[in-house]
């Protein structure tokens, strides 16, 4: 949880250099757009209904079901209950009928604010869209070499940020591909606190198929795996193909913090879909990492110097029925959720194991996997793994290639699943972590001067932060190696009054405290 005393981050600068996950299919095929999309949407009055009540642990998952779904899946849906109620988790689901995204999201609203941490959306529920002119390097202007296009996608963030402020200003210009003021019930800006407080996970399943059929079979498989009953093993596939390969090392530690035992394959001319299909037909696994070019219809590997390209399709999943549970697919619109037969969405509904997907709804995908992976080690669920790191993504603020990178990333899957292991491989890099770490506030509230303590033994450089509520870097009180206790103090008298939070950053440990600031 973002309450850990020990937290994970990495705050990227500027732009990073790397490729970015492109749209890449072997018949040229196009993204479907918001207005056929909401042209095959039935016109349906909104209600929610309240199907079964939370039993009043702390920490509440709300299950939001469509409505024609409820009956068949209520004995599933009893069994998720029961199960996480023997992890001390509370369970409250609803009946939804409707497609606004907005209605959908002020009563997200209410129930956050009653307790609800996270929320499983079940079927054809509201979708909330996105627009932007990418942005990759970062610099302000649509740059044609760094493949800056205008993108409309499905934008799940939405539903996770409870208290941002999110808008439609703009409307897309056809005849320049630009963006021009005026209103198409597509968003295009979001300010003020940006980053998401619940964890989010999505299960859309008549996209693959029935959706009766395929829930009620996925369902039972999240019920065998809480209970031990599907067949796991606790290792890893890392497959990272051609314009990765810089990053391949590191992107495989990172996933090293989650299982030491994994198979990594980044040679440049063995990554591709001759050598990935027997892999994921013959070999299990409880994880796998992709990194490749793809489409919602599959994904595409290079090969021959870069030169040609192999092809790999989303049906052919069933007939391999890959023997893993979750993926992340840094591959571009896998988790696009809207597209018929999308490639996450078949890895998780259409194979005997599949229970999760994190991926991107629009070209890029996820960076720093680090803050990603060391949450899922230390025993957080997939959908506050994504939210944390989303938070720490969003720590300094968002610029605009954070934007173009980021804001499609979704989880197609039920958001409170764990992997089961979580003995990881972070033991490796605590030779080089401090082994003391400290923070306390010596005034608090404060009024004019903030006062506090840090403690470190030297081994790492450290950080000593003050940041606003919103997450934004307000003073920097230290920057150095840090040897024993040391105070630092700040002049806090230009700062608006509100909550602030103080940070120990030390290599990848974090400790924080909270405090007011009064005028």
């Amino acid at each position: 949880m973002l309450a850990s005393i020990l937290l994970l981050i990495q705050i990227a600068a500027g732009p990073p250099d790397v490729v970015v996950t492109r749209w890449v299919s072997p018949d040229n095929s196009k993204p479907i757009t918001f207005r056929k999309w909401r042209s095959t949407l039935t016109p349906q009055p909104w209600q929610v209904k309240t199907v079964m009540p939370g039993r009043g642990f702390d920490g509440r998952l709300d299950v939001f079901v469509q409505e024609s779904l409820v009956a068949p899946l209520r004995p599933a849906l009893e069994t998720l209950a029961s199960d996480l109620a023997r992890e001390t988790c509370d369970v409250a689901v609803f009946s939804v009928s409707g497609r606004s995204a907005e209605s959908l999201k002020a009563f997200l609203v209410s129930e956050y604010q009653t307790g609800m941490t996270s929320a499983l959306l079940v079927g054809d529920l509201p979708v909330a869209w996105f627009q932007l002119i990418d942005d990759w390097n970062g610099n302000g202007h649509r740059d044609s070499a760094d493949g800056d296009v205008y993108e409309e996608f499905p934008c799940d963030l939405y539903f996770s940020d409870m208290n941002g402020i999110w808008a439609d200003n703009m409307v897309r210009l056809d005849t320049l591909d630009s963006l021009v003021p005026g209103t198409d019930s597509i968003y295009d800006s979001h300010t003020g606190d940006i980053s998401p407080e619940i964890a989010l996970g999505r299960l859309p399943a008549s996209a693959i198929g029935n959706d009766t059929t395929l829930l009620t079979r996925y369902f039972d498989k999240d019920h065998r795996y809480r209970t031990g009953q599907l067949n796991v093993t606790d290792r890893a596939l890392v497959y990272i193909d051609d314009d990765w390969v810089p990053e391949a090392v590191q992107w495989d530690s990172n996933v090293g913090m989650l299982y030491p035992d994994r198979v990594f394959i980044s040679d440049s001319e063995t990554t591709r879909i001759l050598d990935y299909r027997p892999r994921i037909d013959t070999a299990a696994y409880q994880w796998i990492s992709l990194m490749s070019h793809s489409w919602p219809g599959g994904h595409a590997m290079k090969y021959n110097h870069g030169q040609s390209w192999d092809w790999f399709y989303a049906t052919q999943i069933p007939s391999l029925d890959p023997a893993a549970c979750f993926y992340n697919l840094f591959a571009c619109s896998n988790a696009r959720f809207v597209e018929p037969g999308f490639c996450g969405g078949c890895y998780v509904f259409q194979t005997s194991t599949g229970l999760g997907a994190v991926g991107s709804t629009k070209t890029g995908s996820m960076l720093e996997f680090q803050d990603f992976y060391y949450s899922l080690s230390v025993g957080n669920g997939i959908g506050q793994a994504l939210t944390d790191w989303f938070f720490w993504r969003f720590y300094d603020g968002c610029q605009s290639w954070e934007r173009s990178w980021y804001y499609g990333m979704c989880c197609i899957d039920d958001p409170t699943l764990r992997p089961r292991v979580h003995v990881t491989g972070t033991a490796e890099q605590h030779a080089m972590l401090p082994a003391a770490l400290s923070l306390r506030l010596l005034s608090s509230p404060v009024r004019g001067l903030l006062s506090v303590e840090a403690t470190s033994d030297g081994t790492a450089p450290c950080r000593v932060l003050l940041a606003d509520a919103s997450g934004r870097i307000a003073a920097t009180l230290f920057s150095g190696r840090l040897s024993g206790p040391r105070r630092f103090s700040v002049e806090t008298g230009s700062l608006p009054a509100g909550i602030y939070h103080v940070i120990l950053q030390a290599g990848i440990l974090r400790a924080s405290v909270s405090t007011a600031i009064l005028r």
